[in-house]
């Protein structure tokens, strides 16, 4: 099973219905974890106008992508939303595509920092731990690479990915593959562990 980020940023463009009906027609199992897109602009927008803390923020933006993830669900039916490790491995044994609600299982953890630093990225990689997942892919809305590899340290210097994402991948052991938004063709050959599709993130 891989987990499959799908860039909230996706959603002010027009790729959005393309990556899932790749998503939901892809033959490996897989979770979707959603970006914030718009909704966590909305956070954002509305903590620099009422300053409120990062905390309060952090917890917004978690429910933020799961908006963005109902949002999904209810584009592409064949999607379910699941909030624990439990409806998410049974959403898999029912063969369903399971998009995670990281509300829950992302404020028990006392080790998830409560702030900007943590985004959709670095907690894809910490479910990716938590489910054992073959590998992480993140869909970005920026044009890439359609193969080799770079830094993940790099891509965060860049603002390709947020600055937590090496960590939790390295704990977690997971290969990370980046696809920018045309590169919907190589998503079975990374769900396939095909070393050489999509950008590799690599760890210092």
């Amino acid at each position: 099973m891989w987990v499959v980020k799908l860039g909230g940023s996706l959603a002010a463009g027009g790729a959005l219905p393309a990556w899932l009906e790749a998503i939901t027609a892809a033959a490996a199992p897989l979770v979707v974890v959603p970006g914030g897109g718009p909704f966590a602009d909305a956070v954002r927008a509305a903590q620099a106008r009422w300053g409120f803390g990062d905390a309060d923020a952090h917890h917004l933006a978690l429910l933020a992508m799961e908006q963005y993830g109902r949002m999904l669900c209810a584009l592409a039916p064949e999607l379910v939303p699941a909030d624990t490790p439990e409806t998410l491995h049974a959403a898999r044994a029912a063969g369903r595509r399971a998009v995670w609600l990281p509300a829950a299982m992302a404020l028990a953890d006392p080790d998830i920092p409560r702030d900007w630093s943590v985004t959709s990225d670095a907690l894809a990689a910490w479910l990716a731990g938590r489910l054992g997942a073959r590998g992480l892919a993140l869909v970005k809305s920026a044009p890439l690479p359609e193969s080799g590899s770079r830094p993940l340290a790099g891509l965060c210097a860049e603002g390709l990915v947020d600055p937590r994402l090496e960590g939790y991948a390295r704990a977690a052991g997971v290969p990370v593959r980046l696809l920018g938004p045309d590169a919907r063709a190589a998503l079975p050959r990374v769900l396939a562990g095909d070393a050489g599709a999509g950008l590799e993130g690599t760890w210092s």
